[in-house]
């Protein structure tokens, strides 16, 4: 586990305030959250290169790689875009752990139902909270305890 320092905590509010200010997008919530998910933006983020931390140039590459929609109908608040932002990095930078792997576990519908309940709590009571809901543990972030339990799953030992 990483600790959560100044990189971090940089990380995780550009990653907070890309999701608040994807509300002012045509499309809904989910889908500009799936447009993230399969963005090279994300993939900057997750392998810690340099990027520039305006969001604004953060939407418009997202834009300019999968365009605006008015597809979908939902739209979260700001404030939970932004904790969802800020907690999905979070977690990806301290469990060292691709972000899109993060979201397949909590995603972004629990993410949002839990919002006001958890949003003023610890990140990691969070974290601890969400992987109870989801009758899970710390060991989920361990690759080689996922590895071990593909292989009993498949017999191979």
């Amino acid at each position: 586990m990483r600790e959560f320092d100044h990189n971090g905590l940089l990380l995780a509010e550009y990653q907070g305030k890309l999701f608040e200010k994807s509300e002012e997008m045509e499309c809904s919530s989910p889908i500009f959250i799936r447009r993230f998910l399969h963005s090279n933006l994300l993939k900057s983020l997750d392998s810690d290169l340099y990027i520039s931390f305006d969001v604004n140039e953060g939407i418009q590459s997202v834009l300019v790689q999968f365009g605006d929609t008015t597809y979908g109908k939902v739209k979260y608040s700001k404030a939970a875009l932004f904790w969802m932002g800020y907690m999905y990095r979070y977690i990806a930078y301290t469990r060292e752990q691709p972000t899109s792997f993060i979201m397949k576990l909590f995603d972004h519908k629990q993410m949002n139902a839990v919002y006001y309940s958890y949003h003023t709590q610890d990140p990691e009571w969070c974290i601890a909270s969400l992987l109870d809901l989801n009758n899970m543990s710390e060991e989920i972030f361990d690759n080689n305890w996922r590895l071990k339990c593909i292989i009993k799953e498949k017999g191979n030992y």
